[in-house]
């Protein structure tokens, strides 16, 4: 994901995303879903590039309620997120810690794209596809008012009935691995104050959190005394969060590009970790453009490994899939197109919800193209996903 170069609250960090990693384990560079800078700003068939359609998704048998009885497989050819082998078993069912995320979700008014709107009136048609669907809101160190700037989406739900959806991107030592996003707050106390900032603008609000994205895919970035602080401060923040009464908290899942097969295991360990069992679940393929149908498969996968932990998808930009036979198929792939708009409808028993996380429009990086920098608003390519809308 990107986070927008500036704004009213000042600079922000540049956040482009969990990409896919060349290798033989794909973990040098982020997993393709989640996101990049901070604007963070993470199923029936599997990831399919391109326009091709998705092979049908495998089908599950439950030995009890929505647990996989045999082996997890690979769910398709961009979603190799399976267990062959059948080592790992399914976690012990759980129930979800925090209540279900409830539509309609809030149309952030004071969005890039309804900012762009309002600057350039004559692009206002084009772009009300952006300014009038529900887009997360990233929050982070960048944000001169981060109690007020929440606050205020917070309130707008209450008055409109509605979901506030949050992209938290704000943890020590972000994006370790690729460093477009490197920084985040200067400590753990620091980022345990952010916390509890963030947590009293939302109060008893409607809201969803997407919960540092990045930060478990790129786990294995960090010595062993920055992982054993990142788990202390995700559990601490999902603790803090739950205890909010309307609110569903997700941790990061990464996406189908992360890792060949086996990735699941390894996730699904990270997340029980990191505390997953306190959350309601995990977000998949945040700032990244792999087909809901894969991400959905592969996160009923690792839903089955965490206990039946539920899960959101990033559906912003993924209308088109991935793009196939292309330098970096993570950073500004071309022919790209919006998603299925943020809906509770996905036909799925965890998938939560479909959301849009990653703000369509916004930048990945210059990609070594000379593309508008990472969160930078790139009218072409907003008009592109909007031309290319599924």
């Amino acid at each position: 994901m990107s986070l927008r170069a500036e704004d009213g609250n000042g600079p922000k960090p540049r956040w482009r995303g969990l990409r896919d990693r060349p290798g033989r384990t794909r973990l040098r560079r982020r997993a393709c879903a989640a996101g990049a800078t901070a604007v963070a700003v993470l199923a029936l068939a599997a990831c399919s590039g391109g326009s091709d359609p998705d092979p049908a998704a495998p089908t599950v048998t439950a030995g009890a309620p929505n647990v996989p009885a045999g082996p997890l497989t690979a769910v398709g050819p961009h979603c190799p997120a399976g267990d062959p082998a059948g080592a790992q078993r399914p976690a012990e069912s759980v129930a979800p810690a925090d209540p279900a995320p409830a539509a309609p979700f809030l149309v952030d008014h004071g969005s890039q794209a309804a900012e762009e709107a309002q600057r350039n009136p004559a692009r206002a048609q084009i772009l009300a596809p952006l300014v009038n669907t529900p887009t997360a809101y990233p929050v982070g160190d960048w944000l001169r008012d981060v109690p007020g700037e929440v606050h205020k989406r917070a309130s707008a739900s209450r008055d409109t009935g509605t979901t506030a959806t949050f992209m938290i991107y704000a943890i020590p030592h972000r994006d370790a691995a690729a460093g477009h996003s490197a920084g985040g707050l200067p400590n753990a106390d620091a980022y345990r104050t952010f916390t509890r900032q963030v947590a009293g603008a939302i109060g008893d609000a409607r809201a969803v959190i997407v919960l540092e994205p990045d930060s478990l895919g790129q786990m294995e970035s960090l010595p062993a005394d920055q992982q054993a602080e990142r788990y202390a401060l995700l559990n601490d923040a999902v603790g803090v969060y739950g205890a909010l009464p309307n609110t569903s908290v997700y941790l990061d899942g990464a996406n189908c590009g992360w890792m060949p097969a086996g990735a699941a295991p390894v996730i699904a360990e990270r997340l029980l970790r990191a505390g997953v069992k306190n959350a309601r679940g995990f977000a998949v393929n945040v700032s990244n453009y792999y087909r809901t149908e894969g991400e959905v498969a592969r996160g009923e996968v690792v839903s089955a490994l965490t206990g039946g932990t539920h899960f959101v998808v990033d559906t912003s930009r993924n209308g088109q899939g991935p793009a196939d036979g292309f330098q970096d198929p993570w950073c500004n792939p071309p022919g790209r197109g919006l998603g299925i708009a943020p809906t509770t409808e996905t036909g799925s028993p965890h998938a939560d919800a479909f959301l849009w996380i990653k703000t369509p429009g916004a930048s990945d990086g210059e990609c070594g193209r000379g593309d508008p920098e990472a969160g930078a608003w790139w009218q072409q390519q907003a008009e592109e996903l909007v031309r290319l809308a599924a």
